[in-house]
Formats: C-alpha cells, sequence, structure tokens
C-alpha cells in the first residue's frame, strides 16, 4: 500500500472511534447503527413522540447519535431553567461546524453566532429598537395601523369562509417594516409579496438542510437533495433586497433625523467606526433575523388563534365579553387595558402553550465541554431545548392537551402566576428578540378581531384538525373560517 492509503486509512479509522467514542458518564440513548447511528429512528418517527419516549426511558437528558454528531437533549421545565437560565454563560452557545449557518448567515446576525460579536450585536440592536419605541406604548400606534387593514381586509369577505392565507404574516411584517425601513407597504406590493414568500420559503428549506447539520458529507451530493443551495439562494435573494434598503438609506441619511432601526444602524457605524459587526453584511443579517422571527411565529400565532376560537366558541364567547365590560364597542384596544382583561391574557397564554410554536427551539452548543446532571456534554455536542416538554408538563398543566384558558386564572379572577411557566418565546439570553413586541401584537390583533367579528367555522360538523404541519415551525393545517360582522 501506498503512503497516501495508509494515511487515509489512519485518519479513516481515527474518525470512527472519535465517532463511536462516548464517554462513559455520557447521556444515555438507545442504541444506533455503524455510521448513522440513530438517524434512521430520527427520521422514521414523529420526533414529540420519540422524544417524549426516550424522556420517559432515559430521564429529562439523553442522548441521539445523528451521524457524525451526538445531540443531547434537554427536557422539562426544570432541567431548561437549571440549564439555560443558571447556567446560561456554558449553554448560550450556537453549534460549532454549522455548515446551514456558514451557507447564510456566515456566523452573523442575531440568531447563528456566538461569543463577543452576538453579544456586541445584540447590545446595540436592542439599545437601538428601544429607543425606537420597541415593546413600549409608542409603538402602539404603529401596530393599531396594521390592525386597522387587517380588520378591513377580513371585512372584504362580507360573511364568506375563506382561509387566511398571508394576511396576517403581511400585517404584522409591515410592524417590522415600519421600524426597520421606516415605512410601511401595501398588502398588494408586488416586491413586498416576494419578501413574503422569501420568509415562507426561508423556514421550509431550512426544515430539510438541518440534515447537513448530522452529515456535512451530504452537502456535496449532486442535485441539491438537502435544499441547501436552494437554502443559500433565497437567503441571498432576500438580503439584496435588504441591500437595497439600506443603499437607500445611506443615500438619504441625515444624522439628526434617525428615522429607523438602519440609520441608527449607519448613525453607530459613523460614531464608533467600521468593526467586525459595524458593517452592511451584519446589518443585513441582523434584519433577515428580525423579519424571519418577528413575522413568521407572531402571524402563525393569530392563525392558531383563529382555530382555537372557532373549535371552542364559549373561550370566544368570555373574550368578546370582557372586551365588551373594558373596552366597548365606541374605541379601539389600547396596551393600557391589558391590566384589566385577565381572561384575555390567559386565551393569549393558552394559545402559545397549546400552539407549541418552535417546539425544539433553536439548536444550542455550550461554550466548553461541562457536565450537567452527572452528564458530560462536549463542545461539539448539539444541544435541543425541549421546550414542548415543559408545554405539555402534566405536573405544571392539568390535562395539558386539552385547550382551558381558566388554568391561568386564579380565584380572585387574575392570572395566578401559572402563565410565567409556558416557554413559547425559549429563555435564557436566547430568549426570542421580539417577545415584548410580539406580546403586543397579539393582544391588539387578537382583542380587535374578537371585538368587531364572530368568528365561525366554515362547516360546523367538520371543525379544522388541531394536529400541525411539523417543522422548525408548528404551522396549523390551513382552514376556512366565517369572520361575521358584529354590529
Amino acid at each position: 500500500m501506498d503512503p497516501l492509503t495508509i494515511a487515509l486509512c489512519i485518519v479513516t479509522v481515527l474518525f470512527l472511534l472519535k465517532l463511536f467514542h462516548v464517554p462513559n458518564n455520557g447521556p444515555p440513548g438507545p442504541p444506533g447503527y455503524p455510521v448513522v447511528g440513530n438517524f434512521p429512528l430520527f427520521i422514521s418517527s414523529d420526533r414529540s413522540k420519540l422524544f417524549h419516549q426516550l424522556r420517559g426511558k432515559y430521564g429529562d437528558v439523553f442522548s441521539l447519535q445523528l451521524g457524525s454528531r451526538r445531540m443531547v437533549v434537554i427536557n422539562g421545565y426544570e432541567a431548561l431553567k437549571e440549564a439555560f437560565v443558571k447556567q446560561a454563560d456554558v449553554f448560550s452557545e450556537r453549534p460549532t461546524a454549522d455548515y446551514v449557518s456558514m451557507k447564510t448567515s456566515n456566523d452573523k446576525g442575531l440568531v447563528r453566532c456566538s461569543g463577543a460579536f452576538w453579544k456586541n450585536t445584540r447590545t446595540f440592536s436592542m439599545r437601538a429598537l428601544r429607543e425606537l419605541g420597541f415593546g413600549k406604548r409608542s409603538m402602539e400606534n404603529k401596530i393599531l395601523e396594521e390592525v386597522s387593514v387587517f380588520l378591513d381586509v377580513i371585512g372584504e369577505h362580507n360573511g364568506e369562509a375563506f382561509a387566511l392565507g398571508r394576511v396576517a404574516q403581511i400585517s404584522v411584517s409591515n410592524v417590522i417594516c415600519s421600524i426597520v425601513f421606516g415605512e410601511r407597504y401595501a398588502h398588494d406590493d408586488e416586491n413586498f409579496q416576494k419578501l413574503m414568500w422569501m420568509i415562507d420559503n426561508h423556514v421550509k428549506l431550512l426544515s430539510k438542510a438541518i440534515v447537513v447539520t448530522f452529515f456535512p458529507v451530504v452537502r456535496f451530493l449532486p442535485g441539491d437533495v438537502t435544499k441547501l443551495e436552494a437554502l443559500s439562494t433565497n437567503y441571498q435573494n432576500t438580503n439584496r433586497f435588504l441591500q437595497h434598503q439600506i443603499d437607500r438609506h445611506r443615500a438619504t441619511f441625515h444624522k439628526d433625523n434617525i428615522r429607523d432601526f438602519i440609520d441608527a444602524f449607519i448613525l453607530e457605524e459613523m460614531t464608533q467606526g467600521k468593526t467586525d459587526y459595524l458593517d452592511d453584511e451584519n446589518l443585513t443579517k441582523v434584519v433577515n433575523g428580525l423579519f424571519v422571527a418577528g413575522t413568521e411565529t407572531t402571524s402563525t400565532t393569530i392563525k392558531w388563534a383563529i382555530l382555537f376560537l372557532i373549535r371552542h366558541p364559549h373561550v370566544q364567547i368570555k373574550l368578546r365579553h370582557e372586551i365588551n365590560n373594558v373596552i366597548g364597542s365606541s374605541r379601539v384596544p389600547s396596551i393600557a387595558d391589558k391590566t384589566q382583561m385577565s381572561y384575555t391574557e390567559a386565551f393569549i397564554h393558552e394559545t402559545l402553550r397549546m400552539a407549541n410554536l418552535v417546539p425544539f427551539s433553536l439548536i444550542h452548543g455550550v461554550k466548553h465541554d461541562t457536565v450537567f446532571r452527572g452528564y458530560t456534554i462536549r463542545k461539539e455536542d448539539l444541544v435541543v431545548p425541549n421546550l414542548e416538554s415543559s408545554l405539555f408538563e402534566e405536573s405544571l398543566f392539568e390535562d395539558p392537551h386539552t385547550f382551558n384558558p381558566e388554568r391561568f386564572i386564579g380565584e380572585d379572577g387574575k392570572l395566578n402566576g401559572k402563565e410565567h411557566t409556558v416557554l413559547a418565546f425559549s429563555l435564557g439570553r436566547r430568549v426570542c428578540f421580539g417577545e415584548s413586541l410580539a406580546r403586543m401584537e397579539l393582544f391588539l390583533f387578537l382583542t380587535s378581531l374578537v371585538q368587531t367579528f364572530k368568528l365561525l367555522p366554515e362547516d360546523d360538523k367538520r371543525l379544522p384538525p388541531t394536529k400541525p404541519i411539523s417543522g422548525v415551525v408548528n404551522y396549523p393545517q390551513e382552514f376556512k373560517f366565517k369572520a361575521v360582522k358584529i354590529n
């Protein structure tokens, strides 16, 4: 054998030894096959049921060997808090050698980067957005403007059955547009429609491309079977749209008139000078993340809320009764009303819990090899926060698979504190960046919708199913409903 062949054999053997070496104190998990590990089990099973079964067998911390990577899954409210809050400094990283991130965001932005770069980007972004009113009462008028258009579009159907489609997505995304671009778009604007399609496509392609994280070699297969190239192309097209906005802002920028987030970024760059995180590439990645995270989750939650309302008419009656008592019909809802509307808040929390929107959050990593609950988690491991396990945990929520807003109401008629255990926006340092805005939007959109329309199923005898279309995000299956104007 020639020296090159011998060297390749040695490297292969070392790789396989590393691949199948599991420390004695590593998290337990099911036995796997050579090379592929537990991947056949992973892709052939309903992930929710699989994780539930494995938790029952192995406990709150278990592992799966997926190709060349080991996935460690952390389950249950207490274990999740212990890892991602109490040990946030260790568990707030993103995975190493993430080929999806390398191909798309290039480890920039707010979602997929780690370390000092992520901290600097997040610190600036939070400060800039707060100065622009992010999550504050001053944002209310921008949201209500979109709520008004949203209700008008629904009203055009005159009580006939229709599917919501992208109506909620466009309305919610326009709130992001007003913050980031300083302007909103008409619902039928061609370029805006294209942006919405690209955001939709990103989430769908991401669910398929994730396989590259476990089997990096498959990215070289012909025909783009993993959709990684399609994901990259879609991401680049979105960034070109955003770069055009940045170029327009630079051409009209005035330091004494900061109109929006892009202007705030340009001002910071002028003040601090260009750094590793203050450049156009990172700005496009940050804005891209704001659109994907801020649009998909909130608009999909609105769809789930409508589905639950038409399936549970008694809940809709109680909501409308509270709205009539607190707000009436002569004015639009206001964020100031929230404190007096415990049942509405309970409904929103129960919708977030039952929708189980992002059941496994985004994959985390650890800063260094660490011991958690007696098990060694390695720096190269993929760490999954199983948020779903806490959302349906029987020790927290009685009869957890039943939709019941009352579970959050105490004997005094106010919220009883259980709402704080609903980890719908994840937890720790990687908690959803736009949680405060999302909560404002959900309150104003849903109270306005129930105040204005009675929501009915297309067919009383065939209610839409609650089984989701699973992926990175759990979407409701498309359904039609009637929105009958309340006089």
